[in-house]
């Protein structure tokens, strides 16, 4: 993992208080190279030693990065502070807008912003490989799906993951078509398709395989996460991996 040390004292403020902005929080706490200078949420189920705020424009506290794992609707929160601050972030929430998305890219031409909407390093991995072989098996004439599976308390389907899974994909072929539901589309599959499905049951962290279907052969890249550990992981790392960084928008594929 990227864990190179800023030579000081990072200080970091976690906004989101969640199941995983706790684990964020934590993992923070135990780092001897960060800071936790203040948690952001607009709740608490608990008390905690750090400061707390229900916004950024209740902190008085100055950060180097912010680590965000909470929800859409507090991007133009994070943004104004960020901006006003230079602050660096790392954006891992997911179900952002299109438009949403514009004010990140927008502001990453004044600070250094990493989004992702998967932060292990195996699916950093995943992505490598997909580069490598995606157009190879696609100009090969294999059919490209994939399937995520999470757990039944995830709201936005497809998850992030497969979307970043099929972007890649994308950039690498360059003429391919999502298909998100085939049920109105009542004709056979075309070679430029790949289709994207979701599954929602029990208590699955993430589990996410892009299929290449040959004639009498199925190659399967998969990904299973079995905690949570990998995404704060993932963070805090992004967030070591930022210290020499200007200004820009960051993504698995440049960070490192």
């Amino acid at each position: 993992m990227h864990l190179k040390s800023w030579g000081y004292k990072m200080k970091v403020i976690v906004y989101g208080y969640g199941l995983m902005g706790k684990k964020v929080a934590n993992k923070v706490r135990s780092q001897s190279g960060m800071d936790l200078t203040a948690v952001i949420s607009y709740e608490f189920d608990e008390k905690i030693p750090e400061k707390s705020f229900n916004s950024l424009k209740e902190c008085v506290e100055k950060a180097d990065v912010i680590i965000d794992f909470s929800h859409p609707n507090n991007l133009d929160d994070i943004l104004s502070y960020a901006l006003e601050n230079k602050t660096k972030l790392v954006i891992a929430t997911t179900g952002y807008s299109t438009e949403q998305l514009a004010k990140i890219n927008d502001a990453s031409k004044q600070i250094p912003i990493f989004q992702s909407y998967n932060t292990s390093y195996g699916v950093q991995m995943v992505t490598k490989i997909l580069r490598q072989v995606a157009k190879e098996f696609y100009e090969a004439d294999y059919d490209i799906e994939i399937l995520e599976k999470h757990h039944n308390q995830k709201i936005d389907a497809p998850s992030g993951t497969a979307k970043l899974l099929y972007e890649v994909i994308e950039e690498e072929i360059g003429e391919t078509t999502p298909i998100y539901d085939r049920s109105a589309l009542h004709e056979k599959r075309t070679h430029d398709q790949v289709g994207i499905q979701a599954m929602r049951g029990g208590t699955i962290f993430g589990e996410h395989t892009v299929m290449f279907a040959g004639i009498d052969e199925i190659i399967e890249i998969k990904h299973t996460a079995l905690s949570k550990e990998v995404f704060v992981q993932g963070a805090i790392s992004a967030a070591y991996a930022l210290k020499d960084k200007e200004k820009g928008l960051y993504t698995l594929k440049t960070l490192y």
